[in-house]
């Protein structure tokens, strides 16, 4: 039986009973979607499903549920009908949080054929107001190693230089445009444009400043009022400082 056949399994009135439940949750404030699927077929296209069902000492449970959370039933689906032989159509992925969670998925479960390709998707996303807050919490769920967490602190960072440069008369009504960005988000966000800046020396461009530049004094005052708005961490926020007024100062 050709892969592309396996599809007609995941119907409700297929003859093949599943035996193994995922419970799809997309956030916290959202109901859990129930979607079966087969071992079998999801053991031959993953080996840490072939692990999971079959070497492990529940192998033997009828039954399994898998806990599938902060991914939209939408995404999961596409991930699903993948394995079970769907050509995945990554114009699908409309927004870089469903590249993200497709992208989640497969280095999870170590598929990795099309790895390149939604990281190729994601790239080509632009990251804009409306999108700013959400791709920055999303770089807070990466794992330190994930490929896809590079990916998008450089799409984060290249706005950040884009939109203000290191200018820091413009950092306060930058972040108060892009409202919603928690403490913990603005620490990503503030190592981001200082690695950006570490990283391509000598290549930023300058954006040019309409309004009379601040005196030293002023300036300083502007980033410890901003860093202890989004609740930076005190012992951090001394150097912090010192860091953004010495590049400006340059």
């Amino acid at each position: 039986m050709s892969q592309s056949n396996l599809l007609h399994f995941l119907a409700p009135n297929s003859r093949l009973a599943p035996d193994v439940t995922f419970q799809v949750t997309p956030s916290s404030s959202t109901p859990p979607v129930t979607i079966p699927a087969h071992k079998c077929f999801l053991a031959t296209a993953s080996s840490v499903f072939d692990k999971m069902f079959f070497e492990s000492d529940n192998s033997r449970e009828q039954g399994t549920v898998i806990e599938v959370k902060n991914i939209e039933e939408k995404v999961f689906r596409m991930f699903l009908n993948h394995i079970y032989g769907k050509e995945l159509v990554l114009e699908e992925l409309a927004d870089v949080p469903s590249a993200f969670g497709l992208f989640q998925l497969m280095e999870q479960y170590d598929i990795v054929e099309l790895k390149e390709q939604i990281l190729a998707r994601i790239k080509s996303q632009k990251v804009e107001k409306d999108n700013y807050v959400t791709i920055v919490n999303l770089v807070g769920q990466c794992e330190d190693y994930s490929g896809v967490k590079d990916v998008l602190q450089g799409m984060v960072s290249s706005y950040l230089q884009e939109t203000l440069g290191m200018s820091l008369s413009k950092l306060t009504m930058f972040m108060t445009e892009h409202g919603g960005t928690d403490g913990q988000a603005m620490v990503s966000v503030l190592d981001m444009m200082v690695g950006k800046v570490d990283g391509e020396e000598g290549d930023s461009k300058e954006v040019e400043m309409q309004e009379p530049p601040a005196s030293p004094q002023s300036r300083k005052e502007i980033v410890i009022e901003f860093l202890e708005f989004f609740y930076f961490p005190g012992d951090r926020l001394e150097e912090m400082v010192d860091m953004f007024t010495d590049d400006e100062d340059r």
